[in-house]
């Protein structure tokens, strides 16, 4: 899949230096896998939360939520927002 706006991932890195590696892990399976659909997603993903084009993404070992938006038939995955949240 197509990630777009990639500088939120590298913002949060920076400001979350402790997730680093989480975030790169989540960046490299989403960029490198095509989901035709939310079934598939979870099946790699189980613990986030979402359904139609909206979906978060818990990021292990913090508070953090990766906000997206996805497109499956276009397979693109825009990164929304990197922030706190509940889980």
């Amino acid at each position: 899949m197509k990630i777009v706006a990639t500088n939120r991932i590298v913002e949060a890195q920076a400001k979350y230096p402790a997730v680093h590696d989480h975030l790169q892990g989540w960046f490299q399976i989403i960029s490198s896998t095509d989901f035709e659909n939310p079934s598939q997603l979870r099946r790699v993903f189980g613990d986030m939360r979402g359904f139609n084009s909206s979906f978060k993404f818990p990021i292990p070992d913090s508070n953090l939520l990766a906000h997206t938006s996805i497109n499956f038939e276009a397979c693109v995955v825009l990164v929304e927002d990197i922030l706190p949240g509940n889980h």
